[in-house]
């Protein structure tokens, strides 16, 4: 018996220390952890303004252009930072930034189909050295019409606006009529959808406002 843990422990000492020698030999092996696969759904990229159609309804008016990005550095809190490059339509040589950030909740009351949200978001202008921040809510009551694939509600959102370089606290509310189709299936590669908004806007101390928008939505399907 202990002369083969003499030759055992020979072994040890004389013998060339491998991978393989170690794999066969202990228990306890090195844990590869895999790497977490990157999130595209927690990144936001937009522009608007970037092209100007000649076909004109109205007078034209100018125009901002922008590009902008927001990125949600935690997974579990809807809070998203970013930053934004603007060109104003008065100033065309003019280009500012902005760091902007967003937070966001929302709800949703099963028993009664209705659903309510509370936003925050806010920008640093580098131009003008000045903060905005604003609140707002929303309350989207559903509407029970028969129109195939279409969902239709009423969504009311207050809001709340501080602009720090004027010193201006501005209110109002919005209510408007929504609804949504989803022109695409689900094993097409893009989603789109069909959104129809008509608004009517109230605030004190402004003539009220009405507004109507058709938007188109393409995404991938991820």
């Amino acid at each position: 018996m202990a002369t083969h843990a003499a030759a055992d422990e020979d072994e040890i000492w004389s013998r060339n220390i491998t991978p393989s020698w170690l794999d066969e030999h202990l228990a306890a092996k090195r844990a590869t952890r895999a790497r977490p696969a990157p999130r595209l759904s927690r990144t936001q990229v937009w522009a608007y303004g970037l092209s100007r159609s000649d076909m004109q309804a109205f007078l034209p008016t100018d125009f901002d252009r922008a590009v902008g990005a927001k990125l949600q550095p935690f997974q579990d809190y809807n809070f998203l930072v970013g930053t934004e490059l603007v060109r104003s339509g008065s100033e065309s040589s003019l280009v500012s930034s902005r760091a902007t950030w967003e937070a966001f909740l929302e709800r949703d009351w099963q028993t009664l189909g209705v659903s309510a949200g509370l936003s925050t978001a806010g920008f640093v202008d580098s131009v003008q050295n000045a903060y905005t921040q604003s609140i707002s809510g929303s309350m989207d009551i559903p509407f029970d019409i028969p129109l195939q694939t279409w969902t239709t509600q009423l969504r009311l959102s207050p809001s709340m606006n501080l602009d720090s370089m004027n010193g201006v606290v501005g209110t109002g509310l919005l209510s408007e009529i929504i609804g949504r189709t989803r022109l695409s299936s689900r094993a097409d590669r893009f989603t789109s959808d069909l959104n129809v908004r008509l608004g009517y806007g109230v605030a004190p101390d402004t003539r009220p406002t009405a507004s109507a928008r058709l938007e188109l939505r393409i995404a991938p399907n991820l």
